[in-house]
């Protein structure tokens, strides 16, 4: 990937957004940490609450807990604006690229309500259970 406004490759190939590289770096409260220090503080925290694989490495990384927090979400019913405005996504159509895959049931959500609104049920079947 070039350099550009979202991010570009970085030492290995993986992608890099370049607000990390004009975070502020001095210590202190309210000062956003750099990338090495939230990514060590994060991983001890793994460590010390013991999730770890049989390998001894950490099983989780920031990435994946967000991904699994917007994806759980969004299985659940959670609205796709509202777990974007959450994940802090600028357009919901971010969100809508990335997790769009996982929203294939609220099609047949919405082909169910819109057939009960067109056919709805004789009273007396509604009352059965």
């Amino acid at each position: 990937m070039e350099a550009g406004a979202r991010g570009f490759a970085g030492q290995k190939g993986k992608r890099v957004r370049l607000e990390t590289f004009f975070a502020p770096r001095q210590p202190g409260a309210g000062v956003m940490p750099s990338i090495a220090s939230y990514g060590y503080q994060f991983k001890k925290a793994c460590l010390l609450a013991g999730l770890v694989d049989l390998d001894g490495k950490v099983k989780y990384t920031p990435r994946s807990l967000r991904h699994f927090f917007a994806s759980t979400a969004l299985a659940n019913g959670v609205p796709i604006h509202e777990v974007s405005r959450w994940l802090g996504h600028r357009s919901v159509k971010t969100t809508v690229d990335i997790y769009g895959h996982l929203l294939p049931s609220a099609w047949e959500r919405c082909r169910e309500i819109l057939q009960r609104s067109m056919r709805p049920l004789p009273p007396d079947v509604t009352s059965l259970p």
